[in-house]
């Protein structure tokens, strides 16, 4: 990279972040939501359980013959009844106009227009995300990539995709595989939904709150000027096993493919699930790891990490179960007290438990002592249980509750 343009890029990533600590949160949403809304194709919401969920930022991998059919439908569905936006890096507004449905704003990214500069271009993105039913379209993260390199195009995409989150927004994203393998691993771990198409398939590589879906491989034809999905593939269960060996054991594929007795390009088919793995190849695989087959093919009892949502489950009496299985070890509660509210467990714990304070003034009932917490205080009994908590202020306050759980405890907390 020249040094005029590694100065470009660190002045646009300047003036990038300035635009968003100028994001205005009035429609903040708090906890995201579990409400779906239609994708447009009707194959994809049944595969996803219902659709988009409010919030995804969903990136699709795919080859550009395939674009069109993903973003009409989704445009389609909200150019009637909300906002709907789609930004061109390449093409002018006049030229992309007639393949959009009749509705549908363009934002203009071409170079030496306003929004080529990133900071312009945040703000454009999350304005319009903050508005009703917000559904836009930023379809070439390829050109961005090539236009600032992939490390500012990572940084845009992870400092965007949490405000259009966090605002409710529906967003597709699209790349291609070819431009950077890097770029698709790192917007992966934030964004919220990951679909590919490739070979004639469609691959479910990260559905959040949806792990029904996740891993699923299912035929794909994007002839017609649609996308249909077919049945599903078993090969998805073992693409879904290697790769995630493969990221924990700090693995790239020549070297999983070494402990496989296979080519690199034999564990790429196998992850892109275009392609099967001898039973040979698999035992190999599995004395190497010193693991079974079963932990192979994805086929766990736990899962790695259990992520909960504010709205994800029902809230009962101001307490929302955020964790419950004993297995896990650990139970975990969101109480949200009314001005001047308290609240008790329904049974004395018998264990460590953690009381963590995030909003108001709360009295903590220990029994023999009540500590007072702020918003950011937290409290860990081990020898005594709590008894009960108390909202000191005027105003609602809000807490979480931790238990250790080695031997399950019936009964969750309940506020008076």
């Amino acid at each position: 990279m020249t040094p005029c343009l590694a100065h470009l890029c660190q002045n646009s990533y300047i003036y990038f972040c300035q635009g968003l600590l100028r994001i205005s949160t009035a429609n903040w949403r708090v906890g995201a939501s579990m409400e779906t809304v239609s994708s447009g194709i009707d194959d994809l919401d049944g595969l996803l359980g219902g659709g988009i969920l409010v919030g995804d930022n969903v990136v699709w991998v795919a080859e550009r013959d395939a674009f069109e059919v993903i973003d009409r439908p989704l445009l389609a569905g909200a150019s009637f009844t909300g906002t709907a936006v789609y930004v061109t890096f390449t093409q002018s507004p006049e030229q992309v106009r007639p393949t959009l449905p009749r509705g549908v704003e363009i934002l203009d990214a071409r170079p030496g227009q306003l929004l080529a500069d990133p900071n312009a271009f945040t703000r454009a993105v999350v304005e319009r995300g903050s508005q009703p039913n917000a559904r836009i379209v930023i379809p070439d993260l390829d050109a961005i990539a090539a236009r600032f390199g992939p490390e500012m195009t990572i940084k845009l995409f992870t400092r965007t995709c949490p405000v259009l989150f966090g605002l409710g927004a529906i967003a597709y994203w699209r790349i291609s595989r070819a431009t950077s393998p890097h770029i698709v691993e790192e917007i992966r771990k934030m964004t919220q939904c990951v679909l590919e198409i490739r070979n004639g398939a469609l691959q479910v590589i990260k559905a959040e709150r949806r792990p029904h879906a996740e891993g699923k491989i299912v035929s794909a034809d994007v002839s017609n000027g649609q996308l249909r999905l077919g049945p599903e593939r078993a090969i998805g269960r073992l693409a879904v096993g290697l790769r995630r060996l493969r990221v924990e054991r700090g693995l790239n594929q020549a070297e999983l493919g070494r402990l496989a007795g296979v080519s690199p390009s034999a564990i790429s088919q196998a992850e892109a699930g275009i392609r099967g793995l001898g039973l040979d190849t698999l035992l190999r695989l599995s004395q190497n790891l010193q693991i079974g087959i079963d932990e192979i093919l994805a086929n766990r009892t736990t899962a790695d990490y259990v992520l909960a949502r504010h709205d994800n489950v029902a809230t009962r009496a101001g307490v929302t179960p955020m964790f419950e299985h004993a297995s896990h070890g650990l139970r975990g509660y969101l109480v949200e007290l009314g001005p001047g509210e308290s609240g008790s467990p329904r049974t004395l714990h018998k264990d460590a438990e953690a009381v963590l304070v995030t909003s108001g003034l709360i009295k903590v009932d220990l029994g023999v002592e009540t500590p007072v917490l702020r918003a950011g205080d937290a409290v860990l009994a081990t020898r005594v249980p709590v008894h009960g908590w108390t909202n000191l202020l005027t105003k609602p306050s809000q807490l979480f509750w931790i238990l250790r759980e080695p031997d399950h405890v019936g009964g969750v907390a309940q506020t008076n």
